[in-house]
C-alpha cells in the first residue's frame, strides 16, 4: 500500500484534482467544493499560512482536510476567522486515526496554540462526534436544517410565517426574482455587495470575495435570491449549493425597509427554487442554535434570528464541533471568556 499526503501550498493542481475527485465521489455539500475554500483564504485577514492537504493511497483519494493557520493574539491556531474550520472529509473512517495523528505533528512543528472543528450537518450525518476520539473537547451545537423532500413547504412552515410570506405574494408591489448561473447580473451582485455595506455602515470584507461569489454562482454552485419593492431592490440572500445539499450564507437587506418581513418571502421562494434544482436540505447556518454554549454566545439580535429559522419546516442536526488545545495558557484564557459570557 503506498500512501501519500499532498499539500496544497506545494502541488496546487495534484491537490485540487484528487480533492475535487473526493469530494465528488462523497457527494459532499457546498463547504467543500473549490470554489467555497479559496473563497474562505481569501476571506481570512489573519492567515498564516494554509496546510490544507489530501490523504492518496494507491493514488486514490480517501482523506481531505482544510488547514488553515491563523494567527490570533500572539497564537497560531487552525481556524477560519478565528472560529471553526470544516472537518475534515473521508472516503471512509478507517483513515480518520492517520489524519488526525498527522494533525497532531503539524500542530506540534508549528506551535500551534489549538485546532478547531466543525462537522457539517448535511454531509453523512454522524450519530456521534468522532473527534472526541482525537482528543477535541465537545463543544457542539445544534443546526436547524429545512427539509425539502417535504410535500408543501408553505404548510411546513410556521403560522406567522406563512402569514408573511402571503402577504409580500400578494402585494403587486413586491417581486421576488433569482439571479443564477442561467441569467447571471454582475449589476445587481455588485446592489447585494453595497447593500451589505450599507448595513453594517461599513467594508465587511473585500470586493475581491464578492467576485469570487459571483463566480461560484456563473458555475452553477450558487443563487442570489433578491426581493424588489416598487422597482427598488431592498434585500438580497445567497445560497451555495452543491449535488442535493444547499447552505444560506450570505443575507444583505436596506436598513429602510427593516420593519418589514423581507426574509420570510426570500427564503420560501429559494426554498421552492432550490427544491426545483433537486436540493433536499438547506442548512440554515449559525446563528441557529437556541441556546448559548461553550465558545458560543448569541445576542439577543442572534437568538431571534435564530427563532426565525426554525420556523421553516425542518428539524435541528447535530452541529458536531470539537476543539483541541496544545496550550493550557490559551485553555484557561477561553474559560474565562466563557464564565464572563455565558448566561444561564
Amino acid at each position: 500500500m503506498a500512501a501519500d499526503i499532498i499539500f496544497r501550498e506545494k502541488d496546487e493542481k495534484s491537490f485540487w484534482e484528487s480533492w475535487e475527485r473526493l469530494q465528488e465521489n462523497a457527494k459532499a455539500g457546498p463547504r467543500y467544493l473549490k470554489s467555497r475554500i479559496e473563497y474562505e483564504l481569501e476571506r481570512s485577514e489573519t492567515l498564516l499560512q494554509d496546510k490544507s492537504f489530501v490523504y492518496v493511497v494507491d493514488k486514490e483519494p480517501r482523506a481531505l482536510a482544510f488547514l488553515p493557520i491563523e494567527k490570533h493574539g500572539n497564537s497560531p491556531q487552525i481556524s477560519f476567522q478565528g472560529g471553526y474550520v470544516d472537518a475534515p472529509l473521508f472516503e471512509d473512517a478507517h483513515v480518520q486515526d492517520t489524519v488526525f495523528l498527522f494533525i497532531d505533528t503539524l500542530a506540534k512543528e508549528n506551535n500551534l496554540a489549538k485546532a478547531m472543528f466543525a462537522q457539517d450537518p448535511l454531509t453523512k450525518p454522524s450519530a456521534h462526534n468522532y473527534l472526541q476520539k482525537y482528543g477535541y473537547l465537545d463543544v457542539s451545537l445544534l443546526s436547524y436544517v429545512i427539509d425539502l423532500t417535504l410535500p408543501d413547504l408553505l404548510v411546513s412552515s410556521r403560522r406567522n410565517h406563512r402569514r408573511n410570506i402571503k402577504e409580500i405574494l400578494e402585494n403587486k408591489d413586491f417581486e421576488v426574482f433569482f439571479v443564477d448561473q442561467a441569467n447571471p447580473s454582475y449589476e445587481t451582485h455588485e446592489e447585494y455587495r453595497m447593500l451589505h455595506e450599507k448595513a453594517a455602515q461599513r467594508v465587511t470584507r473585500s470586493k475581491k470575495t464578492f467576485d469570487m461569489q459571483f463566480e461560484k454562482l456563473k458555475q452553477g454552485n450558487a443563487v442570489l435570491v433578491g426581493l424588489r419593492f416598487k422597482g427598488k431592490n431592498i434585500a438580497f440572500t445567497y445560497f451555495d449549493c452543491n449535488h442535493d445539499k444547499a447552505i444560506s450564507a450570505s443575507a444583505a437587506d436596506d436598513p429602510a425597509y427593516e420593519k418589514l418581513p423581507l426574509y420570510h418571502v426570500i427564503m420560501y421562494s429559494a426554498m421552492e427554487y432550490l427544491k426545483k434544482k433537486g436540493v433536499r436540505y438547506i442548512d440554515t447556518s449559525q446563528p441557529s442554535s437556541p441556546s448559548a454554549q461553550f465558545d458560543y454566545y448569541p445576542d439577543q439580535k442572534q437568538l431571534s434570528i435564530a427563532h426565525f429559522k426554525q420556523g421553516f419546516g425542518g428539524e435541528y442536526r447535530a452541529n458536531f464541533r470539537g476543539v483541541k488545545y496544545f496550550s493550557r495558557e490559551l485553555f484557561l484564557e477561553d474559560m474565562k471568556t466563557f464564565m464572563e459570557q455565558y448566561k444561564a
